[in-house]
């Protein structure tokens, strides 16, 4: 297992968000502490939890959120992630998970990944699918996916490339009725299910992609029988505010991996395409890293993050990355024009 990432690196950043009373359906996105997870439990506005490590939380979670426990070790204080919005409602539904306050929805669920995992794949985004559209909120913004064995062979097809022709099943009518591929993360796990959990809203936002590279879902074939379904970056808008919601970023450069096997310059080119995607999204100005998401293999340091990144909140997690070549993945979310309006800072 990865060792903690040197003294350079940032330190987790953890608060309290504010009180729900402050503000209205505005999106809010934060670690806390895990060993404070209690505190948040009561709260109307939180509309999902996600926690880190196998050990799971110190006591069970008994809040109306999903809660989402990961396999993934953390590097440094356990913490968990916090999406919150205005006043929600929550439930269960196709053995999905979900709570929702109007604009925004969080649902998550899980299926057994010891076998296909294309077949995996197909069942779990077909209940998300469908418990969104139940629930009006028909229009993917960010997906997160996780399961173990990534880059185990089923068939003699890879897995990660399996779950790729899975999910482009399930989303076959989705696409083809005008909806928008997600951005998305996908990283694999040491142990557990295949866990999929998403954000979605009544209105599409705006997929952004990077100059730097072609689009995921546009790789050649060299990258299996059916390319990944995401995009590099959805861009949410409005009250005044700008989201970025920014997929896992590796170094590749076109289609392919560059740097393999070095870090340092793998992290390199890993800023240089999140920088890319910033500057496509146009944000304003007073844009910031509201929260990033770093995923490591099998490194004992870690280079300091660079510019304007320095600053973020982050948590660093042990997991595979989906090209086995890859050491390092980043997901990020940027915001701008959210200064005075309720967001955690």
């Amino acid at each position: 297992m990865a060792g903690p990432p040197d003294a350079s690196w940032p330190r987790v950043a953890a608060w309290a968000a504010p009180a729900t009373s402050l503000i209205k359906r505005f999106m809010r996105i934060f670690y806390h502490p895990a060993e404070r997870l209690a505190e948040i439990e009561d709260r109307r506005d939180v509309l999902g939890v996600v926690g880190y490590g196998a050990a799971g939380p110190a006591r069970p979670w008994c809040g109306r959120a999903p809660y989402v426990g990961l396999p993934l070790e953390p590097h440094g204080p356990r913490v968990c992630e916090v999406i919150a919005a205005g006043t929600t409602q929550s439930g269960a539904r196709h053995g999905v998970r979900y709570a929702h306050d109007g604009e925004w929805l969080f649902a998550a669920t899980e299926a057994p990944a010891s076998g296909a995992i294309e077949a995996a794949a197909v069942e779990v985004y077909g209940r998300l699918l469908q418990v969104a559209k139940e629930e009006g909120y028909g229009c993917l913004i960010r997906a997160w996916q996780y399961f173990p064995d990534i880059h185990g062979a089923e068939e003699g097809l890879e897995r990660y490339r399996q779950f790729n022709r899975g999910r482009h099943r399930a989303l076959g009518d989705y696409l083809a009725q005008g909806g928008l591929r997600p951005a998305a993360t996908c990283i694999g796990t040491r142990a557990g299910h295949l866990t999929v959990y998403i954000l979605a809203r009544r209105v599409p936002g705006v997929a952004i992609e990077n100059p730097r590279q072609i689009s995921a879902y546009r790789y050649p074939e060299t990258y299996g029988p059916r390319p990944p379904d995401f995009v590099r970056a959805m861009k949410v808008v409005g009250e005044g505010c700008a989201w970025l919601w920014i997929s896992g970023t590796a170094a590749i450069v076109g289609h392919e991996s560059r740097a393999a096997g070095d870090m340092a310059a793998q992290m390199r080119e890993t800023f240089a395409n999140l920088d890319a995607v910033v500057a496509s999204a146009g944000l304003g100005e007073d844009r910031r890293v509201s929260l990033a998401k770093i995923y490591v293999r099998g490194t004992d340091t870690l280079p300091a993050l660079p510019g304007s990144w320095a600053g973020a909140p982050v948590v660093v997690l042990a997991g595979d990355i989906c090209r086995a070549e890859l050491l390092i993945e980043i997901e990020a979310v940027v915001t701008a024009g959210v200064q005075g309006r309720g967001a955690p800072r």
